[in-house]
């Protein structure tokens, strides 16, 4: 019996498998490889483009955002400065309403004190005619007649009690 080798080399075999993977290299370069670089350098160039975009975007907001919050301080700053107009003038108001609440109030008490007083005057007058009258009726009697200490007594309790009836 005869041993056969497991392993041998032949020459011919050697050659075609060479050949065979330089052409398998090759086939695998021309369509394989170079359209998977393309489509890597392609899908590259897209993400760049979209981290542009995104740049972009992120730089166009914050410009936003600053003229937001500017027009917003402006905003506020002319609230304020409407709301100190609206509280000056409110205060002037006021004032004025109050001014002339006081002076009104004023010219009614003085009215009021003028009315007093010539209603005081109208009493005193009314009570000084007719205490003359009264004076002129026992002056009057007076004289009529002699008067005697009773008469004299007399004339007074009479003076007292029409005093009474004429108030």
């Amino acid at each position: 019996m005869e041993v056969q080798e497991l392993v041998t080399i032949t020459p011919w075999t050697m050659i075609f498998q060479i050949l065979n993977l330089l052409l398998l290299m090759f086939l695998f370069k021309k369509f394989l490889f170079k359209p998977v670089t393309d489509i890597l350098e392609k899908r590259k160039a897209e993400i760049d483009h979209h981290y542009e975009e995104a740049e972009n975007a992120e730089t166009a907001a914050k410009t936003m955002k600053a003229a937001y919050e500017e027009k917003m301080t402006g905003a506020r700053e002319e609230a304020d400065r409407v709301i100190a107009t609206a509280q000056e003038s409110a205060s002037a108001i006021s004032e004025d309403i109050l001014n002339k609440a006081r002076k009104d109030a004023a010219q009614i008490k003085q009215r009021a004190q003028n009315e007093i007083y010539i209603e005081k005057q109208k009493a005193f007058d009314e009570v000084k005619n007719q205490l003359s009258d009264i004076a002129m009726d026992i002056a009057s009697q007076v004289i009529d007649r002699e008067v005697s200490a009773k008469d004299h007594q007399t004339f007074i309790d009479d003076f007292i009690q029409n005093v009474g009836e004429a108030s």
